[in-house]
């Protein structure tokens, strides 16, 4: 029964923390620390999060909390990684779930597989209620199969669920954490990853995901934002020797035209993606996107 760390990042999910929290804790695997950190936020997460400490140190063989002023997401996963004991290392987002075989189902894949150092599973997508959104599980599961490769990631081919669970030496040792100069240090870092090791993958659902959407509930945001598009050019711009390189710029490109083109605000961003893929034209995407780049003007 290996140690198993998990982090719990939190900012401002006062409505969603507390489940985030006991989904951990009923996980039907044993051998648990939790590390919460809340980055800074500025709702009531934190009296939230205080609220659970003493089912929290009944239930984990280590538990920890840290609140401190805001320095985003990638410093407080370094943070985390720091300060874990675990041979595993793995995360949950303060507004999303996990299923209560997860942990069991991924420490057991690593003893059956040792020579992997990194796995994920699949995940549902749920709304602000919980209510599992089947489209869109559909679409965040695509290609989550055995055999993914560093062109897959690179190409945009596939996007790894928020899933993973790490060997600690390695993502501590070797990948040497996460870049905190990105505001997509997911992408950056599940490239490093393909890089250095197989990818795992458990073809069960395992995890629940918070729609950015929003639906069911009251918040709003878009789906994509521009800061985490141009975190993905600063990453691909890391590999320029590569062969891909180019084939990933013209990805890139294309995939600001596709999902910025219905938004008022950013339909001169998506315009500059559209002139630089036109040899995608042939995908269904670029005409769908062509068509919301006209009719569609989401705030």
């Amino acid at each position: 029964m290996p140690l198993v760390s998990v982090v719990i990042p939190c900012y401002n999910h006062q409505q969603f923390v507390q489940d985030s929290i006991q989904s951990v804790i009923d996980q039907t695997y044993q051998n648990i620390e939790l590390i919460i950190i809340d980055d800074g936020s500025k709702d009531s997460s934190v009296e939230k999060i205080q609220q659970m400490i003493p089912a929290c140190e009944q239930r984990f063989t280590r538990f920890e909390f840290r609140s401190r002023p805001n320095k985003g997401l990638s410093a407080t996963l370094n943070e985390a990684i720091e300060w874990a004991n675990g041979e595993y290392w793995s995360t949950c987002s303060s507004d999303d779930l996990y299923h209560k075989d997860k942990i069991r189902s991924q420490v057991y894949f690593f003893l059956n597989n040792c020579e992997f150092k990194f796995c994920i599973t699949q995940s549902y997508v749920v709304d602000d209620l919980n209510v599992i959104l089947d489209l869109q599980t559909a679409k965040y599961n695509f290609n989550i199969v055995d055999h993914i490769t560093f062109e897959d990631v690179f190409l945009f081919k596939v996007h790894f669920p928020v899933t993973g669970m790490y060997k600690l030496k390695l993502l501590k040792f070797e990948l040497k954490g996460f870049d905190v100069r990105l505001s997509a240090e997911d992408f950056d870092m599940n490239l490093r990853i393909a890089l250095l090791t197989k990818i795992g993958v458990i073809e069960e659902k395992l995890y629940y995901y918070r729609s950015p959407e929003a639906l069911g509930g009251g918040r709003k945001r878009m789906v994509m934002r521009v800061d985490v598009s141009e975190s993905h050019l600063r990453t691909i711009n890391k590999y320029k020797d590569h062969e891909l390189y180019a084939e990933a710029l013209q990805a890139w490109n294309n995939r600001r035209f596709i999902f910025f083109s219905p938004y008022l605000k950013t339909k001169k961003y998506a315009i500059n993606g559209m002139l630089k893929s036109f040899n995608m034209i042939s995908n269904a995407y670029f005409y769908r996107a062509l068509f919301k780049l006209f009719l569609f003007w989401k705030a």
